[in-house]
């Protein structure tokens, strides 16, 4: 092999690499969100705001979740519109096919598997961490509405509205993800 050929080569562990850093950043973040829940209603008896902070909490690792699963995209997309194209020109020979493998239909290929659509996945995730957080406020304000004095009720309130924008902002964000891997995943397939 040509040094470009282990250059590339070497490129590729390294993205291998940073994609199952990235996938196993994604189930844990996951994991840790339904621990956190977990944790935080049996916490909630003793810790007033545990039911408003696990809705900003489960937010933001919805937003980390996000962040890693576009990374493994952006990787696939790298490696099937750039690396593989270029070994395939140097060596003469079909390689790193798996990305195009997957997106293929019709033909000789195998039937589609209902499970490879990434967006399965990602909206299981989506519920997961986005419908939390309104039941948890709608609870807490519940439970500690009539509880609580004129001044403690702007509070609460407050603090729900700001729990309720972060929600809204993670809604708005999972959407344009939404969008950003379904045009990704178009453009591999077109490779």
């Amino acid at each position: 092999m040509s040094d470009a050929t282990d250059i590339d080569k070497a490129e590729y562990d390294s993205l291998r690499a940073e994609s199952l850093f990235h996938q196993t950043n994604a189930s844990a973040i996951f994991g840790l969100n339904l621990v956190g829940l977990g944790i935080g209603i049996t916490a909630s008896s003793r810790i007033d705001a545990a039911l408003v902070v696990l809705g900003v909490f489960s937010c933001v690792l919805w937003s980390r979740y996000c962040d890693h699963l576009m990374s493994v995209f952006r990787i696939a997309a790298y490696v099937d519109r750039e690396l593989r194209p270029r070994l395939v020109t140097r060596l003469g020979e079909a390689v790193l096919g798996w990305e195009s493998f997957l997106r293929a239909t019709g033909g000789d290929r195998m039937p589609p598997i209902p499970s490879t659509d990434s967006r399965i996945g990602f909206f299981v995730a989506l519920f997961a961490f986005l419908l939390p957080p309104p039941l948890l406020c709608v609870v807490f304000t519940v439970q500690r509405f009539p509880l609580t004095s004129a001044w403690s009720r702007t509070l609460l309130i407050a603090a729900v509205a700001v729990v309720g924008a972060v929600w809204l902002h993670a809604i708005w964000r999972g959407r344009r993800v939404n969008r950003w891997i379904r045009r990704t995943d178009a453009w591999i397939r077109g490779s």
